[in-house]
């Protein structure tokens, strides 16, 4: 209703612990069925024998979903003579499952698809424009005035190139491509290659679709000329899924020969835009981190220390590329994760801008977004001074105030040239083991030293919790100590986290970091995996932090 849905397609299935004839099941369903020989389990406890229905799928009709397939429900021969669970069929619930056919859900300005209508949940690319202008890009180095050549009636055009990573179904390419600035000597600057990439094609193949539509109609528009927009699968898990992606569109853009090596591609790009998704990252393994910064590093643009221009080519600035990141990270860490990034040379510098999610439900001809350098600022400009995000974490705990998420931090971090190394000898990669190591120190530095998760008082406040609750269960009568007495996961659960944090971690997320965790140790058949003791509880929160 909120996001204006007139028509949606609805599953809702699951354990609903309630019998055809509740009032929880009678409130969703608008017919009865017939419900006498069905099950979903059959068990025997204490109290006796029970086999009922209580696992369900439900899903809206009227030409939305058509059930085509349904699962079958085994037979009474097939289970065995303890019912369930069994070694057929391992667990106190049969398998619901069925097949349909989705039919498209409308909205009420009858867009042909709803996954054609993207969402910026990060922030709208208006918040952002004044960061990623051309004029802003290229910094203090612009084109020289018309008269500089000879000729007062030519004017210069400047074309960059942006690198768009993780973009999701984000419009910010689009966006970017649809810029065109002007400067006070009537030099145009614009955008013209974005390249978009992701891990999700899915996306990657909606938005491609999206472009196409729009190019279409704008094409049929004689005083609009549009840049070149590519959309790439890149993996950031995988070097190799990196150089398929990158390193041919360094060869045929920068016109280098197949023997070129590949440890000399990049530099291509005056502008990377991160929005968050370093941020994802950084909740992976360090060594995809790693890859991440050193891919970006290496696609700016190395600067140099003269710009050319001619009468008949577009001007070439000599400004090095700008990796622009939108963040949700504390200031300080990710200054100190830019600042000394090894081998790195960066002008980092950072801005505070208040989010504005967005929904965009057009596809319609492209507009050209006109600027002018110098001229009305402010009109785009966002509330500035801002002071920098509130972080949620005070004393050890998760406790977010009412500006929490409402703000993010916005890095510009221009490339320079190394002092150490002739300009005409530059490199672009950086030493990808070191960039690890650096990211794990920093890491660990900010999470154990500067916002650690346990502190002193938590972890006295966590002992003794488990103490009361090795306590209650009367326990207290074992001949082991209490620090070697094991706790089921969920009452761990219950213990280790305040209710705010619970609902960013979720039992089932908790769970996940578990299993992870005994794996990372390599624990043998002695660990006691199906629960914790205090010192057990205590390493996972530092580790899994």
């Amino acid at each position: 209703k909120e996001l204006g849905w007139t028509e949606v397609n609805i599953l809702i299935l699951g354990d609903f612990n309630s019998e055809p004839g509740s009032e929880s099941v009678s409130s969703i369903l608008h017919e009865k069925g017939d419900w006498n020989d069905s099950y979903t389990t059959w068990k025997t406890r204490k109290s006796g024998t029970t086999r009922r229905v209580i696992d369900y799928i439900f899903h809206t009709g009227e030409g939305g979903l058509q059930c085509k397939e349904v699962l079958s429900i085994p037979s009474d021969e097939m289970l065995e003579r303890t019912y369930l669970p069994g070694f057929r069929y391992p667990s106190d619930h049969l398998l619901v499952a069925a097949k349909f056919h989705a039919g498209k859900s409308r909205r009420n300005d009858q867009l042909p698809e709803a996954s054609n209508s993207p969402f910026e949940w990060l922030t709208n690319f208006q918040s952002l424009r004044h960061l990623v202008l051309p004029s802003y890009i290229v910094g203090d180095v612009s084109p020289p005035p018309p008269s500089s050549i000879g000729s007062a009636s030519h004017k210069h055009k400047l074309k960059l190139n942006a690198l768009h990573v993780g973009c999701g179904t984000s419009t910010v390419g689009e966006s970017l491509l649809c810029l065109r600035e002007k400067d006070v000597c009537g030099n145009q600057l614009q955008y013209g290659h974005v390249v978009n990439v992701d891990i999700d094609k899915d996306a990657l193949g909606v938005m491609q679709h999206r472009w196409r539509q729009r190019e279409l109609q704008t094409h049929q528009l004689d005083d609009i000329t549009l840049g070149v927009m590519d959309w790439r699968y890149l993996d950031f898990k995988s070097e190799v899924s990196c150089r398929l992606a990158l390193d041919p569109l360094y060869r045929n853009l920068l016109q280098l020969s197949p023997n070129h090596s590949n440890n000399e591609l990049g530099g291509y790009f005056d502008l990377v835009l991160d929005k968050s998704t370093l941020d994802c990252l950084l909740c992976s393994e360090t060594d995809v981190v790693s890859v991440f910064l050193c891919e970006v590093y290496r696609a700016l643009r190395i600067p140099t220390s003269r710009s050319e221009s001619s009468l008949d080519a577009d001007y070439k600035h000599s400004s090095g590329g700008v990796y622009v990141l939108v963040t949700f990270h504390p200031l300080e860490f990710i200054q100190q994760l830019l600042a000394e990034l090894p081998g790195a040379h960066l002008e980092i510098e950072y801005e505070v801008i208040k989010r504005k999610a967005d929904i965009v439900n057009t596809i319609d001809a492209l507009e050209v977004d006109e600027v002018v350098s110098g001229k009305n600022q402010s009109e785009f400009n966002p509330e500035t001074y801002l002071p920098p995000a509130s972080s949620a974490w005070i004393s050890g705990s998760f406790s977010p105030d009412e500006n929490y998420r409402k703000t993010i931090t916005v890095f510009t971090c221009r490339r320079l040239l190394n002092p150490k190394q002739e300009e005409s000898n530059q490199t672009y990669t950086l030493d990808r083991q070191l960039v690890r190591e650096h990211i794990e120190s920093t890491c660990d530095k900010w999470y154990q030293t500067t916002s650690p998760m346990v502190t002193n008082e938590r972890e006295a406040t966590l002992r003794l919790d488990f103490k009361n609750a090795i306590l209650s269960q009367q326990r207290a009568e074992s001949s082991l100590k209490e620090e070697e007495v094991t706790l089921d996961l969920k009452t761990c659960y219950e213990l280790m986290f305040t209710e705010e944090e619970k609902q960013v971690l979720p039992f089932d997320y908790f769970i996940e970091d578990w299993e992870a965790y005994c794996q990372n140790l390599r624990t043998g058949e002695d660990f006691p995996r199906q629960g914790m003791t205090i010192n057990t509880a205590i390493d996972f929160l530092k580790e899994m932090q």
